[in-house]
């Protein structure tokens, strides 16, 4: 036990030989966290009006819109009316605005990103409705650098067609049906085709039918400044590796053979060795975790970032903090066992943790993910270190994702043992 505690020690004592080049990096790393985060909330407040432009095009739009016929063109009339209608829907206009335009102003603001999708409404479109003939209207969106206002807006264009489709199809069999098999009740059609229209209206306008209302607070969800701290603290603890890589590589050959000979097994030393940097950046991370709470008295801005209200949150925030680095080192730990090249080690770790952070959307949303690689990412160790960062500045550390991290370090460690282990049985 006593030559185990000399090995912690010496660890330690390497580990703290080594805070100056610590301390930079993180220095240098965290202000650029400060830079991206200011800027992000500087954009986020000059741009009142995020929602996504859609032009509606009609075919001859100037010369219908500023003739002396447009008043009794019915076609256009009842063309803007439902744009209207369908723009004051909340679901909408909190999304979207429409404008009317011509085909080539449309195809350029497309071009120059201005315009999300164009909706081009084809000639004669409510009279082919009216008839029932089946006239389609197009959807023009970029082929190119498709960005997620575009995304969300072509789901949205997807499902409306779908519901469209559904109500269509059964309007006509409706009718179908009162054409052939009731014709003798032809009489009630009326009724029955309101009481069918109302039941169609019902579930358009009902959004509660196709989403579940959610309160999204500060304790609760993230905002955009939030999601990239907390990427950025992830992003940092893996890319650590870089500036405490030589505290993490392994011991010679001669010095594996003495340490097995004097009983100190691989688990021991790995944990010596996490433990020694473990402690360094838990320091750091904790000295931080204070200086911004207090500052957050003089600069208000800090509170849109961290939400730490209460003593109790605040106390479950330093010890997660805790937890949060010593599973982020215990998995360089593991690559350094396992690869067992100070510069293989370094590379593996920064490729495999970007990976494994986009696979677990902590660089962009998961919602934007193949749903194949979204399954995949909420079982990786990222998901577990970006959800744990994400409840340390929030103050709503839960003893799960404790557990978690907790297992995993387990994992790290007894993976990275057992490399060393085998290397030493060789």
């Amino acid at each position: 036990m006593r030559r185990k505690l000399e090995l912690l020690k010496l660890q330690i004592k390497s580990a703290f030989l080594s805070i100056p080049k610590i301390i930079l990096g993180t220095i240098v790393t965290a202000v650029l966290v400060i830079a991206i985060s200011t800027c992000i909330g500087i954009a986020t407040a000059q741009d009142s009006d995020m929602r996504m432009k859609v032009a509606v095009v009609y075919p001859d739009y100037d010369d219908t819109e500023n003739s002396d016929s447009a008043d009794n063109n019915k076609e256009f009339r009842y063309i803007k009316m439902a744009f209207n209608y369908v723009s004051e829907i909340d679901t909408i206009k909190n999304v979207c605005t429409f404008e009317y335009t011509d085909r080539q102003q449309a195809i350029d603001g497309l071009r120059n990103n201005y315009y999300v999708m164009a909706i081009i409404v084809p000639e004669n479109m409510i009279s082919d409705i009216m008839s029932g003939e089946n006239t389609p209207v197009e959807v023009v969106c970029q082929s190119e650098g498709v960005n997620n206002t575009s995304m969300i807006f072509r789901e949205m264009v997807r499902a409306g067609g779908s519901d469209l489709a559904t109500a269509e199809a059964g309007i006509y069999t409706f009718d179908d049906l009162f054409n052939g098999v009731l014709k003798n009740y032809r009489g009630l059609r009326g009724t029955h085709e309101n009481e069918l229209n109302d039941i169609y209206l019902s579930y358009a306008l009902n959004r509660s039918i196709y989403f579940k209302t959610r309160d999204i607070s500060v304790k609760e969800g993230l905002s955009t400044v939030q999601f990239y701290v907390c990427t950025a603290i992830v992003m940092l603890l893996l890319l650590s590796t870089i500036t405490c890589a030589g505290n993490m590589k392994g011991e010679s050959r001669s010095l594996a053979k003495s340490l097995k000979g004097a009983g100190i097994s691989a688990f021991d030393t790995g944990i010596a060795r996490t433990t020694g940097v473990g402690i360094v950046y838990i320091m750091i991370f904790e000295v931080l975790f204070i200086i911004i709470n207090v500052m957050r008295l003089g600069v208000p801005a800090i509170s849109g970032v961290l939400a730490v209200s209460t003593v109790g949150e605040f106390i479950a925030s330093i010890l997660g903090i805790v937890v949060l680095v010593y599973a982020a080192v215990s998995f360089i730990n593991c690559i350094f066992s396992v690869v067992d090249d100070t510069v293989y080690s370094v590379i593996t770790v920064c490729i495999l943790g970007m990976a494994c952070m986009y696979a677990s959307g902590c660089i962009v949303s998961s919602a934007f993910l193949a749903p194949g690689v979204r399954v995949i990412g909420m079982y990786l160790p990222t998901n577990g270190l970006f959800t744990l960062a994400c409840q340390i500045i929030k103050g709503t550390v839960d003893i799960s994702t404790i557990m978690t991290n907790v297992m995993w370090i387990i994992i790290f460690q007894a993976a990275g043992a057992l490399a060393v282990k085998i290397r030493r049985d060789r």
